[in-house]
């Protein structure tokens, strides 16, 4: 896949572990944050821009922005690395706050069944995460009683991240 294009659906994957909870920790936000500063994961992207759009979706539509992430991880052909690094900023970012919830869960196994990469791999990785390496080929992606649950993230903090962040990069 294309760098630039990774890198893309690498951030909404990591804008959508973020707030998949119904609740954006500010421990996530500074996990993104130090992601995006000591990494070149995201690098050459407009993240302001790309935030806000993500920002705007997820707060007209929650499901269907992250179901449709989902949909276009599924249709991607990703390399082993790239799916290594999609599970790497998921884990990175769902743990940050030290508490994994049951949509966390869920999010991680949609995301999990997108990928061909081997449980082998995943283990020999990020050590045995029951719920990762145990996958489950009909996941559901969030429906509409999950809805209520999301929609009501306050987005503020995360569409402040990248402004903090650019003030700091001056």
């Amino acid at each position: 896949m294309d760098k630039t294009k990774f890198k893309r659906l690498l951030f909404d994957v990591a804008c959508s572990a973020v707030a998949c909870d119904g609740h954006i920790d500010e421990r996530e936000i500074r996990e993104l944050q130090y992601i995006d500063t000591s990494t070149t994961y995201f690098e050459d992207i407009d993240l302001s821009n790309k935030l806000k759009r993500f920002v705007e979706n997820f707060e007209n539509n929650p499901i269907d922005t992250i179901n449709n992430i989902i949909e276009k991880l599924k249709t991607e052909l990703l390399n082993p690395v790239e799916e290594m690094l999609v599970l790497e900023i998921v884990l990175r970012l769902v743990y940050a706050d030290t508490k994994i919830d049951e949509k966390e869960i869920e999010f991680i196994q949609s995301i999990r069944v997108c990928l061909s990469i081997d449980d082998e791999m995943i283990t020999q990785r990020f050590g045995v995460i029951d719920f990762l390496i145990h996958t489950v080929e009909n996941v559901d992606l969030p429906n509409e009683q999950s809805k209520e649950h999301i929609k009501l993230i306050d987005m503020s903090s995360l569409e402040n991240m990248y402004a903090d962040l650019g003030d700091k990069k001056k």
